[in-house]
């Protein structure tokens, strides 16, 4: 007999006699899987003015749109800085009696005017609209 058929009856007689054991590990592997959650959330105050700036070169008005791209209805109000603030009117009048209602997914255009005084003897001069918002009641 060879060398290898007797180490396979002597293994096989030890585990039948007691002398020896065999183990089997059966190894467990852990399986995973990942689900991407993703949402686009409506800001609930949200809005855009179109343009973002304005060149008055007459005593035209110039248009300007705001847009509501929020969740909610707002009321729009705004604030005027610059040396001419006085004479800035909006949708004819004065710029401190502003207030519009802008429903969802709306907008709004808004004449602006600018009448510089005759007194003015400047060149140029510029000046700064904020507007802001809240919920609309």
């Amino acid at each position: 007999m060879n060398k290898v058929a007797i180490v396979v009856v002597s293994i096989i007689l030890a585990v039948v006699a007691g002398l020896a054991s065999y183990t089997y590990t059966a190894a467990a592997h852990s399986v995973s899987k990942e689900v991407t959650l993703e949402a686009y959330i409506i800001p609930a105050i949200d809005f855009t003015v179109d343009p973002g700036s304005t060149y008055f070169e007459t005593d035209e008005p110039q248009a300007v749109t705001i847009t509501n791209t929020g969740a909610w209805d707002l009321s729009v109000a705004c604030r005027v800085t610059g040396p001419y603030a006085d004479e800035l009117k909006l949708d004819g009048e004065p710029w401190g009696l502003f207030n519009a209602t802008i429903k969802r997914d709306d907008c709004q255009e808004i004449d602006v005017a600018l009448t510089a005084p005759e007194s003015y003897s400047g060149v140029s001069a510029s000046g700064t609209i904020i507007f802001w918002a809240t919920e609309a009641r």
